[in-house]
């Protein structure tokens, strides 16, 4: 009789360490950030062609002006004493390798170009003679490049805007903090007079409750980092944010079973 397979021994996990506990955080924040940036890039793009096409590149530097004109209302942080001057800095700091790489200079020639040649095509001739118009060739590449060229800017004012973006939620933080905080006490108590009271426990919340406390830490701070769209105030972000995080965390905790 052959004799019984026995299956294979499954290990408990082992317990995260603390350099791990800051690593994973720090590349979540990195890669959200940048899959914001890449979002933010292609609706730009899109826009430009559907949306917002006689604003262009003018509408994603709208954007970065709006939201420093937003920080200059708010000029001092908890964790910054100089919240515009930050700011400025950030902008400065994304702008350096597009100027020392020749971008700026690049896109100026080449759209400074087109606009001659739109605006030789719109005016008159004089003494019945229009001007030589360029090869095929050459205006086509002419158009490629200044289109490529403000592809280039606009990488530019979108990553401005997200690390704008990313600066005000830096600023907001003691905020979460204490949203996070609050959301922890009321759970914990809701928890015990739940145990002693006798109540009935649902895992189907605890679980629910824990995805959407993820969801607005991670889903909605990407969502503020790529919206493309202005009239959309901070502090309105801040407010909708934590009292999301604040609910969801107090719930989680309240319909934890095991003990914490």
């Amino acid at each position: 009789m052959a004799s019984a397979v026995r299956p294979p021994v499954q290990r408990a996990p082992a317990p995260a360490s603390p350099v791990d506990l800051l690593l994973i955080p720090a590349f979540g924040l990195i890669g959200a950030t940048l899959f914001s940036w890449a979002l933010g890039v292609v609706i730009e793009l899109v826009g430009i062609q559907v949306l917002w096409p006689e604003q262009g590149e003018e509408h994603s530097r709208a954007m970065v002006l709006e939201d420093l004109g937003y920080i200059a209302a708010a000029p001092r942080s908890l964790l910054v004493a100089d919240t515009v001057a930050f700011a400025q800095e950030i902008v400065g700091l994304v702008e350096w390798p597009y100027h020392h790489l020749g971008l700026v200079a690049w896109y100026r020639r080449h759209n400074g170009q087109a606009a001659q040649q739109a605006a030789a095509s719109r005016s008159p001739s004089f003494g019945g003679r229009q001007q030589p118009a360029q090869p095929g060739i050459a205006a086509a590449s002419e158009s490629l490049a200044a289109e490529l060229s403000r592809w280039v800017l606009i990488t530019m004012y979108v990553a401005q805007d997200t690390l704008l973006r990313l600066a005000i939620a830096l600023f907001a933080a003691p905020a979460f903090v204490l949203a996070c905080l609050l959301g922890a006490v009321d759970g914990l108590v809701r928890r015990d007079l739940r145990r002693w009271g006798g109540a009935r426990e649902s895992s189907l919340v605890y679980h629910h409750a824990k995805r959407y406390t993820r969801w607005a830490l991670t889903g909605g701070f990407t969502l503020y980092l790529s919206w493309p769209f202005g009239g959309f105030d901070p502090a309105l972000m801040v407010l909708v944010f934590t009292a999301l995080v604040a609910f969801s965390l107090s719930t989680t905790l309240a319909t934890f079973k095991k003990y914490v």
